[in-house]
């Protein structure tokens, strides 16, 4: 890492990736106190997805010498009282990380280092595929309520949108 203060800056994310796996557990939890499974096991797989980028950026700040520190500064709030609040919370936080990893980006190609721009364009490919899913997720949960469908009929319907995404 040829810039100064991009060591920091990958700490932060991975705290930010830390804080999204905890919000992302928070909002699996009321999903499934409300029967709404379906997007519970979303939620929970996303969380996941969180741990391993969070793992990846610690594995890449040891690997170029730097010292990853990890630690919860705030804990999210996640009060929500539908599927549509659910994934409008799931998306911006998926558009925070995406910002935040495109600066990072430009930061590194300012810098011409190049190993991390090439790392960084990598994650940010896997946070904007992210985005689409859960974006298309609430188009489908929005089009439902437009439809009339109650959330528990809406949140099965969800299912066979993100089960090829899971691995």
């Amino acid at each position: 890492m040829r810039v100064a203060g991009v060591a920091q800056k990958l700490n932060a994310q991975i705290n930010r990736e830390f804080y999204s796996s905890n919000l992302y557990l928070q909002l699996s939890e009321w999903c499934a106190a409300h029967r709404f499974n379906s997007s519970a096991l979303f939620l929970r797989h996303q969380a996941q997805g969180n741990v391993t980028q969070m793992m990846r950026v610690f594995d890449f700040m040891k690997h170029a010498g730097a010292m990853p520190v990890v630690r919860m500064s705030e804990t999210p709030n996640s009060a929500c009282t539908s599927l549509e609040e659910i994934y409008i919370q799931t998306l911006q936080d998926c558009q925070l990380r995406l910002k935040t990893l495109s600066r990072l980006a430009h930061e590194a190609e300012n810098a011409d280092d190049l190993e991390t721009l090439t790392f960084l364009r990598e994650l940010e490919e896997m946070q904007q595929e992210e985005g689409l899913l859960v974006n298309t997720l609430l188009e489908e949960v929005r089009k439902a309520n437009e439809a009339g469908m109650g959330m528990e009929q809406t949140d099965k319907s969800l299912l066979p949108i993100f089960t090829p995404n899971l691995h």
